[in-house]
């Protein structure tokens, strides 16, 4: 009798546990049905806006195509927009990951203080942008920030940090690399860590000088670490739109007029949310070509290599 009780309790636990992936999807709805109508419902609507004019000005919207995608590249306005941006993008990832690297190699040292600098490295990523951009935005002020003040008490020329467009792109750069660069120290940091040690020791035990123990062993095995790094920066650089707009709001002159700030002018100021949903999707497919090539690279060079 128990052993024919037996099969049975088998079979009502073995069918209890056969629907778990069921119960899985059960729990997870709730984070899915959040995640489909916060970020995948609205990534698809404005996809399919960008194929239509849909401008408030007009009473109706129609299906165009292809057609904001061509007016914007064949638009003088978006092909500055568009150089502007390589620029911010190119200069601040560069400064920020020499700086950061630079920086992660000082701190990774035993010097006294260390660990104060570690944690004031904490302070510029936890700033909000807006924050940033309101400060840096006072800093910069032609008649009162503070930057031209120390200028005067140095007898200084001053700059139109704000009002002259290659000083105002200046300004923004400033600003991104101050608040970004120490969030890539700690990543490097981090990096430099985690290496192994036995070839630094070993490269130290034959005479190997520290430039090239940094340029030979500690870079290349720091590598995944940078390619993260740099794709973590291309992606923030195309959306990058807070400190920008509460710093120069685009000017003057389009000077600092960005993707992001492009495609918040043309829907909330033009009304012409066809056109900005072409800008943001366009920024998109040119920060997945950059990271595809940032990965397709080293792929390529190991392929000759093999072939060679």
């Amino acid at each position: 009798m128990t052993t024919a009780a037996r099969p049975a309790g088998r079979q009502r636990r073995g069918s209890s546990l056969a629907p778990s992936w069921q119960k899985g999807y059960l729990l997870a709805s709730p984070a899915l049905i959040a995640m489909i109508a916060i970020l995948i419902y609205p990534l698809g609507y404005s996809f399919v806006m960008s194929f239509y004019r849909w401008d408030l000005a007009s009473p109706s919207q129609y299906f165009v195509g292809l057609s904001n995608y061509r007016d914007t590249f064949n638009s003088l306005g978006f092909q500055q927009t568009l150089r502007v941006q390589l620029i911010f993008s190119f200069v601040t990832i560069a400064i920020e990951v020499v700086a950061g690297i630079g920086v992660a190699v000082l701190v990774n040292g035993k010097l006294r203080g260390l660990k104060l600098a570690r944690t004031l490295l904490l302070v510029p990523p936890m700033i909000a942008p807006a924050v940033v951009g309101l400060n840096f935005r006072w800093l910069f002020n032609g008649q009162y920030g503070l930057v031209n003040a120390v200028l005067r008490f140095l007898g200084l020329p001053e700059a139109p940090w704000l009002s002259d467009p290659n000083w105002a792109l200046v300004s923004v750069m400033i600003a991104d690399i101050w608040q970004n660069t120490p969030l890539l120290v700690l990543l490097f940091l981090a990096g430099l860590q985690s290496l192994p040690q036995e070839p630094i020791e070993a490269a130290q035990v034959d005479g190997a000088s520290s430039w090239g123990i940094f340029w030979h062993i500690t870079l290349p095995l720091l590598r995944p670490v940078i390619m993260i790094v740099l794709m973590l920066r291309i992606i923030d650089t195309f959306r990058t739109f807070d400190v920008i707009w509460l710093m120069t709001q685009g000017g003057p002159g389009g000077a600092t007029n960005l993707v992001t700030v492009n495609a918040y002018l043309l829907a909330f100021q033009s009304a012409s949310f066809g056109h900005a949903s072409a800008v943001s999707y366009i920024a998109l497919f040119m920060s997945l070509i950059f990271l595809a090539l940032l990965y397709g690279l080293p792929w390529l060079r190991r392929r000759l290599r093999r072939t060679s």
